[in-house]
């Protein structure tokens, strides 16, 4: 029986095929995994007393009212709001000589540069984040 040669070309053309699609096969289902059940939302919040500068932080939460009421205590004046609220994010407040600023973001650099961005400058003045996210 006479067979038909395959050539060198064809036979790692094929070889190139089947590793690319085992490839993929084995690296697609970990890129589309959703998250475990179990991750945490940690939530954060902090407050500020605008008459004295004083401020309060509070992180890792179970829900946005526990930390709310938390940094309202630490701020401990009577003119003290929440200003900046997170869930597994950073906050940040800052301070220019004309305007407070505060923002969060997904990680303290963002958070920091947009806080400074709405007091037109200035410097931190206080920031907080959650467990992973800093």
């Amino acid at each position: 029986m006479k067979t038909c040669p395959i050539s060198l070309r064809k036979r790692l053309a094929t070889a190139a095929l089947v590793t690319a699609g085992v490839g993929a096969a084995l690296t697609v289902p970990a890129a589309i995994t959703p998250a475990p059940a179990h991750a945490a939302n940690y939530y954060g919040a902090i407050a500020l007393s605008p008459s004295t500068g004083a401020t309060g932080r509070a992180i890792d939460y179970p829900d946005w009212s526990s930390a709310s009421n938390a940094a309202l205590s630490w701020c401990g004046y009577s003119d003290c709001q929440v200003v900046v609220q997170m869930r597994n994010a950073c906050g940040a407040i800052s301070k220019s000589s004309s305007y407070w600023g505060y923002a969060w973001g997904a990680d303290l650099y963002t958070a920091e540069s947009n806080a400074l961005y709405y007091s037109g400058g200035g410097y931190i003045h206080d920031w907080a984040c959650t467990s992973g996210h800093q």
